[in-house]
């Protein structure tokens, strides 16, 4: 375990990832994890059930790391099992396929923090996408030059902090969603609970999209997950104003993606009875909870359903 009593006045830090058959990624997270300045860190993978030898490297390669193998695949809530067993008085979730590319990730969490009030329980991260156009990580790290905190109602899954003790008074993340939006459950719970988010936009993380593929039924996850998350988490005027865009967006959505079997089975799924597991909100009563439900119906409104139709309607290789 990565943890130095230099400093023993820090918040130990507990860095959690989940594994699915990505060796490679996986060996490149670690390794830009052991190059953080952070002097209170402890590096946890939780595996699900690979098939390939990501434990075996594991062992190997990193003796100072963590693992916790499961004998299934239990997605997102993997994240669950490894904050569950974490010491740290902070959590910080990063993808198998994310990385830090500065050493001052975590020092600037733990600061986020220690400036942050007493309800503070979740500190988003910039995240950036580095996918094979030719940007590089100092291309992305230019796009903002944003610093400081300001409040927020999400974030994104590739690199995010969370206070243990509050989070641990709400729940992270269920089996049943397993993967694609698992997120937005977390940060209800979060903000259902009085909490808050502050996005800090300094904390910079890549995120690589892998070339090993999560799930060949994302489409499937993707749509029904936010299914029941407006179902789980809106208000009757919510569900009704937004359940109806959304599934007209999604219909157009799967055409362009290929999914109108995976499709169909999510609208099948989405629309029956919850699964049992959803915690239930604490207090629908927030500003920022209304807020967020908001938000997220709003990105699949008109204006999203006529800029999908734009982009699927535009000839292949236009405006090259």
């Amino acid at each position: 375990m990565t943890i130095s009593t230099a400093t023993d006045t820090l918040p130990l830090i507990s860095v959690v990832m989940v594994n699915f058959n990505r060796r490679d990624d996986l060996r490149e997270a670690i390794l830009s994890v052991r190059g953080q300045d952070y002097a209170r860190f402890e590096i946890i993978v939780v595996d699900n059930a690979s098939s390939d030898d990501s434990v075996a490297m594991l062992q190997r390669e990193f003796p100072e790391v963590r693992v916790i193998r499961l004998d299934r695949n239990i997605g997102m809530d993997g994240y669950s099992v490894g904050f569950a067993d974490a010491r740290g008085e902070l959590l910080f979730q990063m993808d198998n396929d994310s990385l830090m590319p500065d050493a001052n990730v975590l020092s600037q969490v733990a600061e986020a923090f220690r400036v942050g009030d007493e309800r503070l329980a979740i500190v988003a991260t910039r995240v950036e996408e580095l996918r094979s156009s030719g940007e590089t990580i100092d291309t992305l790290r230019l796009k903002s030059t944003e610093t400081g905190y300001r409040p927020t109602t999400g974030y994104h899954a590739g690199g995010v902090a969370f206070k243990k003790s509050l989070m641990d008074q709400v729940g992270y993340y269920n089996e049943s969603v397993f993967l694609y939006g698992a997120e937005l459950f977390v940060q209800m719970q979060a903000l259902a609970a009085g909490f808050s988010l502050c996005y800090a936009p300094a904390i910079f993380m890549i995120h690589k999209g892998s070339g090993v593929a999560r799930s060949a039924a994302g489409v499937y996850y993707e749509l029904r997950n936010r299914y029941w998350f407006m179902r789980h988490f809106g208000t009757r005027w919510q569900q009704v104003r937004y359940l109806p865009q959304m599934l007209l967006h999604d219909a157009i959505y799967s055409v362009h993606r290929g999914g109108l079997k995976e499709a169909s089975r999510a609208i099948r799924d989405g629309f029956r009875e919850l699964p049992t597991g959803l915690i239930e909100p604490k207090s629908r009563d927030s500003i920022a909870y209304t807020h967020a439900i908001d938000q997220t119906g709003a990105a699949f409104g008109l204006a999203a359903i006529a800029s999908r139709l734009v982009r699927q309607l535009k000839p292949r290789g236009a405006g090259r």
